[in-house]
């Protein structure tokens, strides 16, 4: 039925698949921002939500149930903010070792270090 909970497993591709989706659009820190927002606010926005929704089912279909049954529990809004915070550290980590392991001074502007700047 559209009103049921969905299953722990259901609830976890949920919260990866809302996690991939944000983190695709390059906008991980603006939901941060939101989710830390709202995160007190879950439960309540959830059966509101539901209240104002319901009359409308019939005509959007009972697709978005699941994701609202999911993120009105607060312990998953705190699971989704950490899989984008550990997503956001390991580009973080990725991007320092690349810078790392560049090339510094490469071609043939070592030779001419005065057109560069980089004099020393």
């Amino acid at each position: 039925m559209m009103w049921d909970d969905p299953s722990d497993k259901e609830k976890d591709e949920m919260i990866t698949n809302v996690a991939e989706t944000i983190y695709k659009y390059d906008m991980d820190l603006f939901a941060i921002l939101i989710l830390e927002s709202i995160k007190p606010l879950a439960s309540v926005g959830g059966q509101l939500t539901r209240f104002m929704v319901a009359p409308f089912i019939p005509f959007i279909g009972d697709k978005s149930m699941p994701y609202l049954a999911t993120f009105q529990n607060k312990e998953n809004v705190e699971r989704l903010i950490r899989i984008l915070e550990d997503k956001g550290q390991e580009d973080q980590r990725k991007a320092a070792e690349a810078r790392k392991n560049k090339k510094q001074g490469g071609g043939w502007r070592r030779y001419v270090p005065w057109l560069t700047g980089k004099e020393g």
